[in-house]
């Protein structure tokens, strides 16, 4: 933000006395410069010098094209990196699971078979009717199909567990990193088009419509009504009489006496702006001190007006 000071001719004099609780002083305004994060050519220019804008009201927009390119392929990514932890998440396919679901019971089927052979054989070794071979056979098949049966139904439960965890673990890991990426280009899209930050007039356009922008240099420049306040000077004999958020009466030529409120009173001492005061008024050491008026009443005030400011109601 700039400040803008104007300062009285020297030589100026004043053929009466310093009134007491009354100082010179002017009219100050701190500008407030609109400007963009990102860079491009100026495509959209809303405002003029001199035009009066609202807070939040569209200032200027710069070209959107190159983000607008790469959000819309960095919603894609998002999208593909969704899509691959919801497939690892949910597990196999229906058909899939099926499947393993109808081994599981062949598995179980055949072991109950070769389990009711095996003991019908056992008790016929019992008479000699089958050899020790066969029964040796039946028991192998036994473990064989209930080795099988196992390794089917953990294979079942695995697939409708899904992925492994460290699996998953990294699918979502890239798709925060998608999002956080597309969540990025979004911002900096959104900061190719700049609104009114305060309510204030337009102090200057500094660039026209077609011109390359660099990163944060202004475009407007705008003197908001908040930031309009009266300045001026205090005795260090007086300072004392001075506190914040105390009214004052400011008196500009042409206008009734206006109020404002003591917002700054400066902590350090100087010596008195020797081009501000007339001879009269002409103390060694000063105070600086700033005060408010209504936005409403700044709204209708210029800076750099000489002004009168009283520490009477």
């Amino acid at each position: 933000m700039v400040t803008m000071a104007v300062l009285l001719p020297v030589g100026c004099t004043d053929k009466n006395a310093h009134k007491d609780g009354v100082y010179q002083g002017y009219l100050d305004a701190r500008f407030l410069s609109v400007a963009s994060p990102q860079e491009g050519q100026l495509k959209d220019l809303r405002v003029h010098r001199g035009d009066w804008v609202e807070a939040g009201a569209l200032l200027f927009g710069l070209d959107p094209q190159p983000e607008q390119d790469q959000l819309s392929e960095q919603e894609e990514r998002a999208k593909s990196a969704k899509a691959k932890l919801d497939d690892l998440s949910k597990g196999l396919r229906a058909t899939e699971l099926a499947a393993l679901e109808a081994q599981v019971k062949a598995d179980q089927a055949a072991l109950a078979q070769t389990e009711a052979e095996w003991k019908r054989n056992q008790q016929l070794k019992e008479g000699n009717y089958v050899s020790q071979n066969d029964l040796d056979r039946l028991r192998f098949l036994t473990e064989q199909h209930t080795a099988e049966t196992a390794r089917d139904t953990d294979q079942l439960a695995t697939g409708k567990l899904g992925a492994r965890e460290d699996q998953i673990l990294q699918a979502k890991a890239d798709l925060l990193a998608a999002q956080a990426a597309r969540d990025e280009t979004k911002w900096l899209l959104d900061q190719k088009t700049q609104s009114a930050p305060q309510a204030g007039w337009v102090q200057d356009t500094l660039y026209r419509v077609g011109e390359r922008v660099s990163p944060a240099q202004p475009v407007v420049v705008l003197l908001p009504s908040a930031e309009l306040r009266a300045r001026f000077y205090v005795p260090q004999a007086e300072i004392n009489r001075v506190k914040l958020g105390q009214e004052v009466t400011v008196t500009l030529d042409g206008k009734p006496p206006l109020k404002a409120k003591v917002s700054f009173i400066s902590t350090q001492v100087e010596f008195t702006p020797p081009v501000i005061y007339s001879d009269s008024q002409n103390y060694k050491y000063v105070f600086l001190i700033e005060a408010d008026f209504d936005p409403a009443v700044a709204r209708e005030l210029h800076t750099g007006q000489p002004a009168e400011v009283s520490l009477q109601p």
